[in-house]
């Protein structure tokens, strides 16, 4: 797996994280895994059109991700 830097869908950079590797790929995003195990989503590059929508994805702001979106998924310490 190579380790770099990741933009997610709300354009944070995210240092040192790698691509989680799923068995169904999706066209238009993919999901990370940062070093403290979170996982976010990011949008490639290029995303393709596909039969439901032909309309292009764009980056959300840095203003509207959820309150607790570097919380969501850091695993629990049991």
């Amino acid at each position: 797996m190579d380790v770099m830097t990741y933009t997610d869908i709300y354009g944070f950079k995210h240092e040192n994280a790698t691509i989680v590797s799923k068995k169904d790929e999706f066209r238009r995003v993919f999901i990370i895994e940062d070093e403290k195990h979170r996982r976010f989503e990011c949008l490639k590059e290029h995303p393709e059109s596909t039969h439901k929508g032909s309309a292009h994805w764009k980056l959300s702001s840095k203003d509207t991700p959820p309150d607790n979106y570097w919380d969501v998924f850091e695993t629990s310490d049991k």
